[in-house]
């Protein structure tokens, strides 16, 4: 299902945020400028309208809920997608495939879809406006048509659908013309759906690829009684992973096991998640950021920099591992900085976004959030960027990974994560490989030993702690070893926390060992590295606390460390043939910049405008009287006939000067060869001969009054 929004009037959908301090009213767009409306300002106006369905009589309290939810309980019965503009892929395609850069920018995007509006507040005993009260506010124009991808279930669509028909106004100022809004249910008919599979049937046949289903099931045959499943969240929208402080701001950077735990205990069932934690062995990592196909992990705290460094021109740095020995540079040295590294030393990011949300008051006459104790708010929210993918591993027996796999396969859309029921948490959830862990021996008498996971660790007492020498014990039950130590070691603290959706209450807060940590293992008599390397410690270790990564000691400090590289597309050759509507705009809005340019530029060089200095009346009266002709006259030619017949001389030959400064035939050909020069493609305006004449001489004229005034001025400060 679709919900179809069109705009009836002008739409601003407020960001929080303001741009370059020239509009303090913005709109919500992405990162190449294409303006969106997100999904729980949709679903907070199908909220309002179903609250007065409930109100009127037409649908039941309990139905209400069932659709929506109660507060603080996200199990809505439907889920929908941001509204992004109609054919937004494909605009998204061509953007991408477009080289010129500085042609593409966001800001030049967005002003193919918005406009600008200013707004001020009057003084009702005066009628004048106030001070400091203009406003300028960006609006979406109206004509344009989202699309957002939805989904209910069977019972509560009629429901929906009706809620959706309500809706007639969205966003800022909706009681003052603005955000008009046509919204539609727009459902597949059987005859559709019919003709999609014949032609999909069709497409199958030819090239038959495997489908998502058929290649885990495949796995199957790779399963051996012991597993390590390699699985890869990719994100398709932007998530939220709460972090344990509440701050909801806040967003952590990684994809925690337990919510990957928690989503396979949805899908499975009770009776099936119950036989898979009874399994011995059964271990869910936390998902990490994934640079050039290759899992992240926390960076060691102990790595550091000399002050100031940066990285070369070719992406690379020089780090030192304190953890290794003395770094002994002799130069003052900071904390390296560095998030998450891979096995080749890739220093890697996530992004993250922080999005602005409202609640309007219980009291819907009131048009806005006031932030008073009236039941409105205003609040933040922190979140993982989508198009980001992250990694991990299940480690499971033969029984527990088929079930997983069974289960995965039966899934076909997966949202995870807060706010999954509107724009947040669409992902894909694939198992990419399987592999059998190698089991093989190194002993070694020191290892430097780093928590990829937070450690949960309780002493003899039953108590939880975050004493080394609890890990330490912990340490040798694992490599049978009595004479471990834990020297040099470099450690950070974490509040470990959470909610209990079934408990519907919060979990205890509490320290663990924070994952980045490290320390040197050291024992004379020797352990086994195998033991420690891609281990579980600790407690809880299902939902992927206590990873361990460990490898023998080296005799140097020195990490070469480099950016990761992030090339999210692959550009490709434009052609004149592939140019949308989107890129014509923007070159036809590039054309008329260029246009304002060049004709300021002549207008600075022109002798005869600066021998009128003296005779500004002369001035101000030819173009008046170019601006009498221009509102007349639909063509060059015929502005220059009526200026041939005027009668004054020396108003004539000014006028007549001006003219031969710009002519719009000329004036195209040489802005038409300097843009294809520039952006290796033949660029041909398209614009009528009245079209081009009417935008070429409004710049002209206007920049012509603007000229004749600041002469004007010059000459009354002389």
């Amino acid at each position: 299902m679709k919900i179809r929004i069109e705009l009836l009037s002008d739409l601003c959908t407020y960001s929080g945020e303001t741009y370059n301090s020239l509009v303090d009213m913005d709109v919500i767009y992405d990162e190449y400028g294409i303006p969106y409306i997100p999904a729980k300002r949709i679903k907070g106006c199908l909220r309002e309208a179903a609250l007065e369905m409930q109100e009127l009589g037409v649908i039941s309290a309990e139905e209400y809920h069932r659709l929506f939810g109660k507060e603080g309980n996200q199990k809505s019965t439907f889920w929908l997608s941001n509204a992004y503009i109609k054919d937004y892929k494909q605009i998204l395609s061509d953007l991408q495939k477009f080289q010129v850069k500085e042609l593409v920018t966001p800001q030049n995007v967005l002003e193919q879809y918005t406009s600008m509006r200013t707004q001020t507040a009057l003084n009702l005993e005066s009628g004048v406006a106030d001070k400091t009260s203009l406003r300028t506010m960006r609006v979406v124009n109206k004509g344009l048509i989202f699309e957002a991808e939805c989904a209910v279930k069977e019972e509560d669509k009629k429901n929906f659908r009706n809620a959706v028909s309500l809706v007639k106004h969205m966003g800022v100022s909706r009681t003052r013309g603005l955000g008009l809004v046509c919204m539609t249910v727009d459902e597949e008919t059987e005859k559709k759906k019919e003709i999609k599979q014949e032609k999909k049937t069709q497409s199958e046949e030819k090239a038959k690829p495997r489908t998502k289903e058929e290649i885990l099931l495949a796995f199957k045959d790779q399963l051996g009684d012991h597993n390590r499943l390699e699985y890869q969240i990719h994100l398709n929208s932007a998530m939220i992973c709460k972090s344990a402080q509440g701050n909801q701001a806040v967003t952590q950077d990684y994809i925690a096991g337990s919510k990957v735990l928690g989503l396979l205990a949805g899908k499975m069932g009770d009776e099936r998640y119950r036989n898979l934690m009874r399994n011995e062995g059964f271990q869910v990592s936390n998902a990490y950021i994934m640079s050039e196909s290759k899992r992240c992990i926390p960076a060691r705290i102990s790595l550091r920099k000399v002050k100031d460094q940066s990285y070369e021109e070719n992406g690379t740095i020089t780090l030192m591992d304190a953890v290794c020995g003395v770094t002994g540079t002799g130069k003052q040295m900071t904390a390296a900085g560095a998030d998450y590294m891979d096995s080749e030393n890739r220093i890697c990011e996530v992004t993250t976004e922080i999005s602005y949300h409202h609640q309007r008051p219980k009291n819907k006459a009131i048009g806005k959030a006031t932030g008073l104790d009236d039941g409105s708010s205003f609040y933040q929210l922190g979140a993982i960027c989508a198009d980001q993918t992250f990694g991990g591993y299940i480690y499971a027996d033969k029984e527990s990974a088929e079930t997983i796999l069974d289960t995965l396969a039966e899934r076909k859309e997966i949202r995870m994560g807060y706010g999954k029921s509107s724009e947040f948490g669409a992902i894909d959830l694939n198992i990419t490989n399987i592999r059998t862990p190698e089991v093989h021996s190194e002993q070694v008498n020191d290892a430097v030993v780093t928590l990829a996971s937070d450690v949960i660790l309780y002493n003899e007492n039953g108590m939880l702690t975050t004493d080394t020498e609890t890990l330490k014990e912990y340490l040798k039950d694992m490599v049978n070893a009595a004479d471990l130590e834990i020297r040099r070691p470099f450690l950070r603290y974490e509040t470990i926390g959470g909610y209990n959706t079934t408990w519907k209450c919060r979990k205890p807060i509490f320290y663990a060992l924070g994952k980045g940590s490290v320390f040197v293992l050291h024992s004379d008599q020797g352990f086994d590295l195998d033991l420690l390397n891609r281990q579980f410690i600790g407690e809880r270790v299902a939902e992927g606390y206590g990873e361990l990564y460990a490898e023998p000691l080296k005799d140097t400090v020195e990490v070469q460390a480099k950016k990761s590289g992030k090339y999210p597309y692959q550009k490709a050759e434009q052609t004149e043939s592939e140019q949308t509507e989107l890129i014509k705009k923007l070159l036809d809005a590039e054309f008329e910049r260029r246009i304002g340019y060049e004709i300021r530029k002549r207008l600075g060089k022109e002798k005869d405008i600066e021998r009128s200095k003296d005779k500004e009346n002369v001035l101000r009266a030819a173009v008046a009287k170019m601006r009498v002709m221009f509102k007349n006259e639909n063509s060059y030619e015929a502005m220059k006939k009526q200026v041939d017949a005027i009668e004054s001389d020396e108003k004539r030959a000014l006028c007549q000067s001006l003219l031969c400064l710009v002519v719009p035939q000329d004036l195209k050909t040489e802005i038409s060869k300097d843009m294809t020069e520039a952006y290796g493609q033949e660029f041909s305006c398209q614009w009528t001969e009245t079209e081009l004449y009417k935008k070429i001489y409004r710049i002209y004229i206007s920049e012509l009054k603007y000229l004749a005034k600041a002469l004007a001025k010059k000459g009354e400060t002389k």
